[in-house]
């Protein structure tokens, strides 16, 4: 399987150690193993829809995951494509500059400020947080790099619509984001966007043109197939939250001594769920539930462990066992109920 890599982008803007890979296979072991060896919060996995049949090796981890969606990846051959005449000959098309960045931000606001995707089916992830990820990544299209493109569409000089390419290397194009205020609709523009990209991609010796979008976006998968692209393949992204380091709460640790009846495989969880319950009787108002036991590697010696705690949501709560060295033996992800007086 591919190592994961961490995404310093995502860490910074939500706060948590985020990591990503795009995976052919799932090795559930070696995933567990770079989560837990990076301390990861949130794990973003890509993984061919026609591999989902795997999923079922996460689940043996007892970490939590989610499905958060699925990507249609379309490609057109444009080594037989002839430039073509614009729709909305009214309108303006013009690469984006610095000075266009408030008008792309409004329009993004607009077009992805509620719009679904990985980001927002995870609620470790703030929606506001997701939508300026939303304007950063389209003003980095207009911000001058020769392999990314911006064109920005106007109406009277008023901005109505974008789109963002990426000119990868080789013979490649590829669609990224596109959005069309929604007064100007079903005008045809985000077909207009389309051939203003595939006009230039021809001028530069491009061949090769892809574009991907949400899976429930029919709209735009109608459009696409219209003008010429076909469905190549789907993708869906999984995301862990391992939730390793995230706490809204102050975090603990607490030393307990296990002998060797209680490591034994069998009583080795329900002693480790009594320490878990004398942490929190003396806590007025709280109970622990619905645990969740992950078991990593087996205790094999009669030791003191930390029992480290920490709490992901206030209403979540993780005990990680280690040894004096670090090492991992088990987590368990459990509920807090509050009683209020």
């Amino acid at each position: 399987m591919q190592d994961l890599s961490y995404s310093r982008r995502d860490s910074e803007r939500f706060g948590l150690v985020i990591f990503r890979a795009r995976e052919e296979g799932i090795d559930s072991s070696e995933l567990m193993k770079q989560i837990l060896d990076h301390n990861v919060d949130t794990a973003i996995i890509r993984i061919k829809t026609e591999l989902l049949s795997q999923i079922h090796k996460l689940e043996k981890t007892a970490m939590p995951i989610r499905i958060t969606d699925t990507l249609a990846y379309y490609h057109q051959d444009l080594s037989t494509y002839k430039k073509q005449a614009l729709i909305n000959r009214n309108l303006t098309f013009e690469e984006a500059t610095t000075k266009d960045f408030e008008d792309l931000n409004l329009l993004v606001r607009e077009t992805f400020g509620n719009y679904v995707n990985h980001y927002r089916m995870n609620p470790f992830m703030d929606n506001e947080l997701v939508t300026q990820g939303y304007q950063d990544w389209v003003t980095s299209y207009a911000s001058g790099h020769p392999e990314r493109k911006c064109w920005i569409a106007r109406e009277d000089g008023m901005a109505v619509a974008f789109a963002t390419f990426n000119l990868e290397t080789g013979e490649k194009i590829k669609a990224i984001l596109c959005g069309v205020k929604t007064t100007h609709r079903e005008r045809g523009i985000f077909h207009d966007m389309l051939t203003v990209a595939r006009n230039f991609a021809k001028e530069q010796g491009k061949t090769y043109m892809r574009a991907i979008c949400q899976i429930e976006n029919i709209a735009v998968q109608r459009i696409l197939t219209h003008q010429g692209f076909e469905l190549h393949h789907t993708e869906n992204t999984i995301h862990i939250n391992a939730m390793l380091t995230k706490s809204v709460f102050e975090p603990f640790t607490e030393s307990v001594h296990f002998s060797v009846d209680d490591i034994k495989e069998k009583t080795l969880n329900q002693n480790i769920l009594m320490e878990i319950n004398k942490q929190f009787d003396d806590k007025q108002n709280i109970t622990t539930q619905n645990h969740r036991f992950v078991n990593i590697q087996r205790m094999t010696k009669e030791a003191s462990y930390k029992m480290h705690f920490s709490f992901p949501m206030g209403n979540k709560g993780l005990l990680r066992v280690m040894d004096d060295d670090n090492n991992t033996y088990v987590l368990v992800y459990f509920d807090l109920k509050h009683f209020f007086a």
